[in-house]
Order: structure tokens, then sequence, then C-alpha cells
């Protein structure tokens, strides 16, 4: 073997070791995150997906809830996405507005409507495919009172609803938040309650 490929050969030994190891690693964390947010849903629902287990999934009233870790990268934050199954919703989203997002709103580049609350509107971008809809939806006081809940946990980003999920998002990452039991609670309870505010239906596959 020539010495150019030994070196070829060496290199990807180590690659693959270190993928190896790293594989091992994300397995190892799954299974403790799994152990660690089962309590957060119904009792013996909670199972892990995906073949790392950074991904859980489990019943809260009612809902399949699939709760995601997102690591962070160099161009990605990272972060949390909480995931309910449901029927009968609309298609709206509601995202903390930034200083970019509100330049490209003035642009005309970006989509934001109002819902009719002053403080929601100041503070979110809301977009919807029927802009009726969203105002009526936030037009009842238990929807409102329900997504501010939402709203105020810790590091949230936005929610996105679709005919057959509705799904919140926490970022960045943040360990000390994503992978505590009673922060893992709040934001399950706080999310089924809006899509139970909103009147959706579960959905049963997910």
């Amino acid at each position: 073997m020539n010495p150019d490929d030994l070196f070829a050969a060496v290199a990807i030994a180590v690659v693959l070791c270190g993928v190896t190891i790293a594989a091992v690693v994300m397995r190892s964390h799954g299974r403790k995150l799994l152990d660690e947010l089962a309590p957060a849903f119904d009792f013996g629902t909670c199972r892990k997906v995906g073949l790392f287990g950074l991904v859980v999934e489990g019943l809260s009233r009612g809902f399949i809830c699939r709760y995601s870790i997102q690591p962070a990268s160099q161009h990605n934050p990272g972060g949390a996405s909480l995931r309910l199954m449901v029927n009968g919703a609309a298609r709206w989203s509601a995202e903390t507005a930034g200083a970019g997002s509100r330049l490209m709103i003035k642009m005309g580049v970006l989509q934001d409507l109002e819902i009719g609350d002053p403080e929601l509107d100041q503070e979110l971008r809301f977009t919807a495919e029927d802009e009726g809809g969203l105002r009526s939806l936030f037009g009842a006081e238990q929807v409102r009172t329900a997504f501010r809940m939402v709203l105020e946990t810790e590091n949230f980003k936005r929610v996105l609803c679709r005919a057959d999920r509705l799904e919140a998002r926490w970022s960045p990452r943040d360990r000390r938040l994503d992978e505590d039991l009673a922060v893992v609670r709040r934001r399950l309870e706080a999310v089924t309650g809006l899509a139970e505010a909103c009147g959706y239906v579960p959905r049963m596959d997910s």
C-alpha cells in the first residue's frame, strides 16, 4: 500500500470511528431524555421516535404529542418543538417579530395580519390564508388567554398551524429548558390548552 492509500485508509477509519462514537453518545442521551421526560405525558404512553431518540412521543389530553430536540449548529440556533396531531384546524401562524422581520414587513416582503389585539399585534407577526377566519378565531377570549399561556413559556419562538397539526417552537437551544421535566410539562399544558381553546379535535394517527 502506497503512502497516499494508507493516509486515506487511516482518515476514513478515524471518521468512521468518530461517527460511531457520536451515534453511541446520541443514543445514550436519547434513552436518558425519554426516561426524564416520560412523566410529562400520560402514564405509559411515551416512547422514543427515530434512531437517536431526540424525539419523544406520547399522549396528553387525548392528543398525540411529539416533542423534538434540534441541536444547535453554526447556522441554526436549534431549540425544541412540540407537535400536536389535530383535525379540522385552519392554516395560520404567529411568531415573535424581530428587527429583521419588521423591516421585511415594511418592505412588503412578509405578511403581517392584525387580529385586533393591540398587545399581541405589536409583539407578534401573524399570517393566515383566511384573515377573517384568523380574526374570528382570536376574537374569542378563551383563545387569546390560551395563546398567552403559550407565549409566556420561556424561549417561545412561534406557533404554526396546519390542517393536521398544531406546532409550537422554542429557540435558541437551551438544554436547561428543553430537557427539564417541569418546563416540558408547562409547554405541553400550554399547547394542548391552546388546541382545546381553538376547538381542534385530536387526530389519532401520527
